[in-house]
């Protein structure tokens, strides 16, 4: 089984990560995430939109980055086709790579998502799930992100969406919206224990120009419930989410807007959503 590996003549001890500042970096140091990350419907969006996968590169053998891997779901339940793809786990957090060597027994990185010690054209996909919101310098993410995929190769990104149904309500009540924080070391103005660490929060509308921005196009961009809420109003939650601009996350198939289309010969299909 493989271990967690270090860049050659880099030390990446949680106090060495190259960009991390030190709060950062002991906020990660002491957590886990993506432990509970199999029940996020999320997954179930994006295996949808992997699909997009099979007109752009057909019978591929795919280089994968699964950046914030967390203890390993997305590279379990999306990408655990080893014939398939060719995955290598990455995450700030030591705790987090532990977990995701554990389940995968694939390689995983320490780095940051805003410093990629990878050459150029390195991975044909990278999936990034509720990373972004974590991130100081997202301009620099959203770049390193571009560099390291190869012409015509794909990003599936998720992240909260601040405009949700819920926070608006939230803020017509005067009370801090879900998933913000204001402190790492408790929560203000809303209810709630588990900090996660968010800094940069985006509406749906926000992150899909924030990534045009960058050269992407966004090909493909859904809705997804929020997990946490409570059950009494999943069933409300689930309707909202087939609404991108008020779900509570946003999903997103993104690819280099400077790429080819299709196949020549050939149409994207548009993908269906999930039951």
């Amino acid at each position: 089984m493989p271990t967690s590996t270090r860049i050659v003549g880099w030390d990446s001890s949680p106090t060495n990560v190259p960009g991390a500042d030190d709060m950062t970096k002991e906020f990660y140091s002491r957590t886990s995430m993506g432990a509970d990350f199999e029940r996020n419907p999320v997954l179930g969006v994006q295996g949808a939109q992997l699909r997009l996968l099979e007109s752009s590169h057909p019978g591929q053998l795919l280089r994968v980055l699964d950046l914030g891997c967390g203890a390993g779901t997305p590279s379990k339940v999306l990408m655990g086709d080893e014939t398939r793809f060719s995955v290598i786990g990455a995450d700030l957090s030591r705790n987090a790579l532990d977990a995701y060597v554990g389940a995968t027994a694939r390689a995983g990185v320490q780095l940051d998502a805003q410093r990629l010690p990878f050459a150029d054209g390195s991975f044909d996909v990278v999936v990034s799930d509720d990373v972004v919101e974590h991130l100081v310098d997202t301009d620099a993410y959203a770049c390193e992100i571009r560099r390291v995929l190869s012409d015509g190769g794909w990003l599936f990104l998720s992240t909260p969406n601040l405009a949700a149904w819920f926070n608006r309500v939230a803020l017509l009540a005067g009370m801090q919206p879900a998933f913000t924080e204001v402190s790492f070391e408790k929560i203000f103005g809303r209810k709630g224990e588990d900090i996660v660490g968010h800094l940069r929060i985006f509406t749906s509308r926000s992150i899909r120009e924030f990534l045009e921005y960058h050269g992407f196009e966004c090909v493909d961009v859904r809705g997804a419930r929020f997990d946490a809420l409570p059950d009494w109003l999943r069933q409300v939650d689930g309707a909202f989410a087939r609404i991108p601009s008020i779900a509570g996350n946003t999903v997103i198939a993104a690819r280099d807007a400077d790429s080819s289309g299709p196949p020549q010969g050939e149409e994207e299909q548009p993908v269906t959503s999930p039951p």
